[in-house]
């Protein structure tokens, strides 16, 4: 049976946001053949249906507002079939048409400078003085699958702020401004606020939790990319830099800082793929 939580302020059923029309689902169909068709990201679509980034939300809406009765084959997600009763989801109103003399503009991918990944990091304060040690995997998010480059990076260092306890677990990592994985050795130290217990960033939070603290799939790979995106815009992101996240509930500990974060970055291997 597909893992399912039902949303605690559910969307009204059938549910239509502006700019987009129903959509009778048929055998072959699939989130991301659909995304395709309109020129979308997966989880941009998705979140349009059901205002969710969350795989056990969006099994809930199928099951019980799409009528969705079939599985994948690991019976972990429900998938389209003529069957379903209503059988309905919200498509773009116009299919979005990218001219063909655009198709060179891939050679320039629009987030070539960045890299998104999950680690996992301590962190301890006193007062203004605290410790922070991370090691995680990072992902460039312009590159074209299979062929993304992957780094593995260990972080270490001390932050200068108010801070009080101590934590482990997992970390959302955002590197900006990064060509290339070389690039991001050295000392990186930027104003920060970091929260690793009731942290407020909604959708983002639940959409990494939905990763289980690894990406070994295109589609974990495309939705970091897709929640990496809408970071980006929500934070302001401009200046290069090595961001860290924690994920709240995903470790063990109370930790509450603010300040300017410094540390020792390393690049312990490189290479490509999702794995």
């Amino acid at each position: 049976m597909p893992i399912e939580k039902k949303p605690s302020l559910p969307v009204a059923y059938r549910y239509t946001a502006p700019g987009f029309r129903e959509y009778k689902v048929k055998d072959n169909d699939s989130w991301e053949s659909l995304a395709k068709t309109y020129n979308m990201e997966v989880w941009e679509l998705i979140y349009q249906n059901f205002k969710t980034q969350d795989i056990a939300e969006t099994n809930w809406y199928l099951h019980h507002h799409v009528g969705c009765t079939k599985k994948t084959k690991n019976g972990a997600n429900w998938v389209f079939s003529s069957k379903d009763t209503p059988g309905i989801v919200r498509v773009p109103v116009r299919r979005i048409i990218v001219p063909a003399g655009n198709a060179k503009k891939k050679s320039e991918p629009k987030f070539k400078n960045v890299w998104a990944g999950l680690g996992k990091g301590h962190s301890g304060d006193l007062f203004i003085v605290g410790a922070h040690d991370l090691i995680g995997m990072v992902y460039n998010m312009g590159d074209e699958l299979p062929n993304v480059r992957n780094a593995m990076l260990n972080i270490n260092g001390y932050k200068l702020g108010l801070g009080l306890g101590g934590s482990v677990g997992a970390v959302f990592i955002l590197a900006h401004g990064y060509d290339t994985s070389s690039e991001m050795q050295g000392v990186s130290g930027g104003w920060d606020f970091d929260i690793a217990v009731m942290a407020k960033l909604g959708d983002f939070l639940k959409g990494v939790k939905d990763l289980r603290n690894t990406v070994d799939t295109i589609q974990k790979y495309k939705k970091m990319r897709y929640l990496t995106e809408n970071l980006i815009k929500n934070m302001g992101v401009t200046e290069p830099g090595i961001y860290t996240i924690p994920i709240p509930l995903a470790g063990v500990g109370v930790h509450l800082w603010g300040g300017y974060k410094f540390g020792d970055v390393s690049v312990l291997r490189t290479g490509k793929g999702i794995f």
